[in-house]
């Protein structure tokens, strides 16, 4: 008899690359609607995401870096009462330009009928 993953197994290793790859997208996501600080970030994906997904600061922080250094994110620094200013990160115009191209490409797709009707039975 063969030792065969679980179903749960197989789902969690896939859901796991799945997420990784999405992170960047979820990011734009959030900051497509406002300014955010990383902790809002981390909050807004993690909503988004059903609580499936729960990306630590520093992973963000090293990622926001990443995409200001091309031009996809600003960064400014917002003064706060008390200890040291805020960072605050918002899309660029071409980082708006990149989500929106993103989104046409790879998640339109997902309303396609055949993708909804699994998604349905899934539901049940």
């Amino acid at each position: 008899m063969q030792n065969r993953p679980s179903v749960a197994g197989l789902l969690e290793s896939w859901e796991s690359v799945f997420r990784q790859g999405l992170l960047t997208f979820w990011t734009f996501v959030v900051l497509d609607r406002e300014a955010s600080d990383v902790t809002m970030i981390r909050h807004g994906v993690e909503r988004m995401s059903g609580g499936t997904y729960r990306p630590s600061e520093q992973v963000l922080y090293r990622q926001l870096r990443r995409h200001a250094d091309v031009g996809l994110v600003d960064r400014r620094q917002e003064p706060t009462r008390y200890g040291p200013p805020r960072n605050l990160f918002s899309l660029s115009e071409l980082g708006v330009t990149v989500l929106e191209s993103f989104a046409a490409r790879n998640i339109r797709p997902f309303a396609a009928a055949e993708v909804q009707a699994i998604i349905e039975r899934g539901a049940k």
